[in-house]
């Protein structure tokens, strides 16, 4: 009766280890295809770019002006068409600026735009880490 007292303790120990890792897999795959799904600053900014490609390809003989003009209108509406909104609250991205800049806009679901926030968050952190580097004299 011992043995298989001990035997079925250490049956359930292994048990319940492979469910947590399991659990640790599948939630890692999961994670990673809703960020696919959801998609995230890299995609993103793929979007924009095929958004401004797209604009410019479809009006090659304008001059400049005009170019930026269809920018203007045929890139928000493009990335609106995308599952992106414009970013109201970015001073950097008022009405009188070309918005062209990956931060003026969100996407458009909450979870796509927690996933935004966080990773924008850590990139203009990293940005700052990156300025402060380049000021700060090098001890040496």
């Amino acid at each position: 009766m011992k043995r298989d007292a001990a035997g079925h303790r250490k049956r359930q120990i292994l048990f319940n280890v492979a469910l947590i890792v399991g659990l640790f897999v599948l939630g890692g795959l999961c994670g990673l295809a809703g960020r696919a799904w959801i998609g995230g600053f890299k995609a993103q900014h793929a979007q924009l770019e095929r958004c401004i490609l797209s604009s410019r390809q479809s009006h090659p003989r304008e001059d400049v002006r005009s170019k930026l003009a269809y920018l203007d209108a045929e890139v928000p509406a493009c990335m609106n068409a995308s599952g992106y909104e414009q970013a109201l609250g970015n001073q950097n991205c008022s009405a009188a600026f070309w918005q062209g800049d990956v931060f003026c806009y969100l996407p458009k679901g909450s979870l796509g735009k927690l996933i935004y926030r966080i990773e924008a968050s850590s990139a203009g952190k990293k940005m700052q880490d990156e300025r402060e580097a380049e000021v700060s004299p090098g001890q040496g």
